[in-house]
């Protein structure tokens, strides 16, 4: 059986993910991430109040979904379960994969932690494996630099070859310039040219 534009995107997401979409013109982005990096401090500050909680169909994991509006555009901001890869040896693993592969999502948010982003890269690798329509936040700035440990973004970016944010998403610094970057990867307007292994 051949995927067809009612097996993914937009229909797979109300049904199959139940998740909420307004408009057909709503952008849709998914937040993933290893677990502890700041990745539900990013989804809370994006979006505010305007979120909702539940489980994803017929698991016990829960699925948060919320809504934030930038440049007169509503995204819908999906947050996929903490996971170190998508090699679905666990349920939220799963979920993440499927989510990425099936759900068609306009943009891909990896949220990494700053002071372990070597462990949090393989995360990166294995998303953008399956679309190049990605944007890395470097979260946890702060920590790293507390630690001592400097992060070069533009060097980063040149390597992986899609947008590289850093963020402290606890005090909202960097989120207009990810809120950017999303735009720009939604609407084509970042010359997206990942990096093969």
């Amino acid at each position: 059986m051949g995927l067809t534009s009612q097996s993914t995107g937009i229909a797979t997401l109300k049904e199959m993910f139940e998740i909420k979409i307004e408009s057909y013109d709503d952008i849709v982005v998914a937040l993933a991430g290893n677990p502890n990096t700041g990745k539900s401090t990013v989804f809370n500050s994006l979006t505010g109040l305007n979120q909702h909680t539940g489980n994803w169909p017929g698991k016990t994991v829960t699925n948060a979904q919320g809504r934030y509006k930038y440049k007169d555009k509503q995204y819908t901001l999906v947050d996929l379960p903490g996971t170190y890869s998508l090699l679905a040896n666990s349920i939220e693993e799963q979920i993440a994969r499927d989510f990425i592969c099936f759900g068609n999502p306009h943009v891909t948010v990896v949220v990494t932690d700053a002071t372990s982003l070597e462990r949090n890269l393989n995360l990166v690798l294995q998303i953008m494996e399956i679309t190049n329509r990605v944007v890395v936040c470097v979260n946890l700035l702060d920590e790293a630099n507390r630690k001592n440990i400097r992060v070069d973004l533009n060097k980063l970016e040149r390597i992986l070859g899609v947008p590289v944010v850093g963020t402290i998403a606890r005090s909202g610094k960097g989120l207009e310039e990810l809120k950017n970057a999303i735009e720009k990867v939604a609407k084509d307007e970042i010359k997206i040219n990942p990096k093969k292994n």
